[in-house]
C-alpha cells in the first residue's frame, strides 16, 4: 500500500474493505501507508448472530474498530469530510431486517456512513425471493410507514425498541452506487445500495481486478478478460493494456451483467462467488 501512494502520488483515494477484527491494531501503519478509506463489513448487532454467521466471537472488537476509524481517521484528514469510514451491512428478511433502526442509530454520535445492501444473487450463496428485503421496505422499516388516514406513521414489524426514524434524502454524487439519507441532528449519513431492485447500471463506473488478475467490467456479469496474462507477455505495451481495458469496457452490457433482473442473475448462475471478486 506504501508503495501505491510513493509511487502513483495522482491517486488521491486509496480503501480496504474488512471485516474489522484486526483492524484496530493495524490502522496506525495503514494510514502511514496512504490509507484514506475503510468499509467494515457487519450484518448484525446482535452478539449470538454475530457468532453463528462469523463462526467467531468478536463483535465488541469490531465496535470498537469502528470508533477506532473514526477517531485516526478524523485525526489524520479532518472531522468535516464524510465518507471516510463505512459500515457495510447486506440486508435479509428474517435474519437482520429488525435490527435496521439500531444500525442507523450508530450514526447518531459517529461521524460514520451505514449502507444498507440489498442481498444480491451469487454462486452458491443462496438467494432467493422469500429471503430478499427491497429498499422501498427497508425504508418502511426504519421510517414507519404513513396510516391510511394520515396520521402519522405507524410501525413496520419492528422489534428492537427503537421508533420510527426520520430518514430525509441526501444529494448523491453522479456516479454514486449508493443512495445517501441522513437523520436530522445525526453525525453519520445512511446509504442504501439498491442494485437489485432501483439498479444504477447507468450511471456505475465501476471496474474490478480480481486477486488472479481478472477484469470485470460488471459485477454481476461472468465474462471476464485476463490483464495478467497480457501483462505477463513481455510484448504488451501500455498502450496495448489500453486498448484491451477499453475493448472490454465497450462490451459491457446495460444492465446487471445481461441477466436482467435478480432472478435472471440467480437462474444463470455463472459469476463467481462474491468471496473471489472482492470489492
Amino acid at each position: 500500500m506504501s508503495s501505491i501512494s510513493t509511487q502513483y502520488p495522482s491517486i488521491n483515494s486509496v480503501g480496504i474493505t474488512t471485516n474489522g477484527l484486526t483492524l484496530s491494531r493495524q490502522l496506525p501503519t495503514l494510514l502511514d501507508s496512504g490509507l484514506t478509506h475503510a468499509n467494515i463489513s457487519l450484518d448484525t448487532l446482535n452478539d449470538a448472530k454475530f457468532t453463528d454467521i462469523t463462526r467467531r466471537k468478536g463483535l465488541k472488537t469490531v465496535l470498537k474498530a469502528i470508533d477506532d476509524a473514526v477517531e485516526q481517521f478524523g485525526d489524520r484528514y479532518g472531522h468535516d469530510t464524510p465518507g471516510r469510514v463505512k459500515i457495510n451491512c447486506v440486508v435479509m428478511n428474517g435474519f437482520n431486517d429488525a435490527e435496521l433502526r439500531q444500525f442507523v442509530m450508530l450514526t447518531k454520535h459517529r461521524k460514520v456512513d451505514v449502507r444498507f445492501i440489498e442481498w444480491m444473487p451469487f454462486n452458491d450463496n443462496g438467494w432467493n425471493k422469500g429471503r430478499f428485503l427491497s429498499y422501498k421496505d427497508m425504508l418502511e422499516r426504519i421510517r414507519g410507514s404513513p396510516d391510511k388516514k394520515g396520521e402519522g406513521n405507524r410501525d413496520v414489524d419492528n422489534t428492537d425498541g427503537i421508533g420510527p426514524l426520520d430518514l430525509q434524502r441526501q444529494s448523491d454524487g453522479p456516479n454514486d452506487t449508493t443512495k445517501w439519507w441522513s437523520v436530522p441532528g445525526h453525525q453519520g449519513r445512511v446509504g442504501f445500495i439498491t442494485s437489485m431492485s432501483n439498479n444504477f447500471c447507468g450511471t456505475c463506473n465501476r471496474l474490478r481486478i480480481t486477486a488472479d488478475g481478472q477484469l470485470k467490467v460488471c459485477l454481476f456479469g461472468s465474462r471476464e478478460v485476463s490483464l495478467r496474462d497480457a501483462m505477463r507477455d513481455p510484448a504488451t505495451t501500455r498502450e496495448d493494456l489500453a486498448l484491451l481495458v477499453g475493448a472490454a469496457v465497450g462490451r459491457k452490457t446495460f444492465a446487471l451483467g445481461g441477466h436482467g433482473s435478480a432472478e435472471g442473475i440467480r437462474k444463470a448462475n455463472d459469476n463467481r462467488p462474491m468471496t473471489l471478486i472482492g470489492g
